[in-house]
């Protein structure tokens, strides 16, 4: 049953959704002797008395600030604490500081309060990019009433009493305001809608690539880009594993290996070699090698891949030549990072259904495959049949079976 289960619905904005059982052979084997027991542990799934109460992260927002044994609480308003993150978003961000100071007798550390703070900060700023992205769907922007339907249509507020119902409508409209305030250009709303972003880190994105903007034209390949776009990565991707390396240089190695295509084996053995440890509280831990998977498959591949896009959503904004090659360029970077692979070639075989960074990469090596384009690609493997056939009997049948798919494809010509 491992993986079969996903819900389609997108969180926060649908109260309900689908199950889609990926493989329907459980059903269709449900009277089988043998088979009966997965058809029965499937109906276990979805019997409702075994249902758990949904809750949604919104709501978190209206939740005190806890000690870290969680026996102490300190009431944090989420709308005076909104107000204050709108009027200085690096104050709101300190205020751990001065709670831990107070109450450090009662456990709550600075790392616990931050984490909690940092937390109600990421809800205000998926608010604000839920608005970004409903914002110019009429000509005149989100009128009060738009912005009081959008709020009554989430999870929260269905979920919430109706004291909170009210208190989510003001959240909705206060953020609301915020951004009319802030960015008052129709086409800059569009672009910072589609940064995925809250204003803040829009903002800074924004205000990088102005500054940054000669030294991105003048990149020639995604190892400068990932150079030059560092400083940048690492401000905005602030998940788990990834803020925790004692000596950040060797995580800018592992990224670079990442993009290589090397395996995670190397890459954990890069961060033994340099002697790299977790920060972890006061301590320091042994990475394993889960920690760098997490750090390339979800810091990397999903944060990162989200900064990149941003960059050149903004890019497009720059009234200068060279904009258009940046953007492929960038492409083909935000790829790179999204699959952990080092060439156009082994992205557009991962594209095609031969979705793992391993054996992408082995068929390349293995058929000297250098064509970008999937077509071409295609026909290369059917002009090698043979060896692109061997190379893939070590492997999953899963991918033998995509491989054949391909292979025997009416396209290209």
């Amino acid at each position: 049953m491992a993986g079969s289960v996903g819900r389609a619905g997108r969180a926060g904005m649908h109260t309900e959704g689908s199950i889609l059982f990926a493989d329907p052979v459980i059903f269709d084997k449900r009277k089988a002797r043998n088979d009966k027991w997965r058809w029965d542990q499937v109906k276990e799934l979805l019997e409702p008395r075994n249902s758990e109460p949904c809750i949604s992260n919104l709501l978190s927002i209206f939740d005190p600030i806890k000690s870290d044994d969680e026996k102490y609480t300190i009431t944090m308003e989420a709308l005076d604490f909104a107000k204050a993150y709108i009027d200085d978003p690096d104050e709101a961000a300190k205020l751990s500081a001065g709670i831990a100071a107070q109450h450090g007798d009662k456990n709550f550390s600075r790392d616990g309060v931050e984490r909690q703070v940092a937390w109600r900060i990421s809800l205000i700023c998926a608010v604000e990019s839920f608005l970004l992205s409903h914002w110019d769907e009429s000509e005149d922007g989100l009128s009060e009433a738009d912005v009081t339907r959008l709020a009554e249509g989430t999870l929260a507020f269905f979920l919430a009493d109706d004291q909170k119902k009210e208190h989510i409508r003001e959240l909705f409209q206060l953020l609301a305001g915020n951004i009319s305030a802030n960015i008052t250009d129709p086409a800059r709303r569009k672009i910072y809608g589609r940064t995925l972003y809250g204003i803040q880190d829009a903002q800074a994105i924004e205000g990088w690539v102005q500054t940054n903007a000669d030294s991105l034209l003048s990149i020639v390949d995604e190892t400068e880009a990932l150079d030059l776009a560092w400083p940048l990565l690492t401000r905005h991707i602030n998940s788990g594993v990834f803020t925790k390396f004692d000596k950040p240089e060797v995580l800018k190695e592992i990224a670079h290996g990442w993009i290589s295509g090397k395996p995670f084996s190397d890459l954990l053995k890069i961060i033994r070699k340099r002697k790299a440890k977790m920060i972890w509280g006061t301590r320091r831990r042994e990475f394993k090698i889960n920690h760098v998977v997490e750090v390339c498959e979800g810091a990397l591949a999903y944060d990162g891949a989200l900064v990149v896009g941003a960059v050149s959503e903004f890019i497009e904004t720059l009234d200068q030549d060279g904009t258009e090659d940046l953007i492929n360029r960038l492409q083909i970077f935000q790829k790179r990072l999204k699959y952990g692979l080092p060439t156009e070639t082994t992205i557009a075989l991962y594209e095609l259904g031969i979705s793992d960074r391993v054996i992408s990469q082995d068929l390349a090596t293995s058929l000297n495959l250098t064509a970008s384009q999937k077509t071409d690609l295609v026909k290369a493997l059917k002009q090698d049949r043979d060896v692109a056939t061997a190379v893939m009997e070590k492997y999953p049948s899963y991918f033998q079976d995509r491989m054949n798919e391909l292979l025997n494809a009416p396209w290209p010509g």
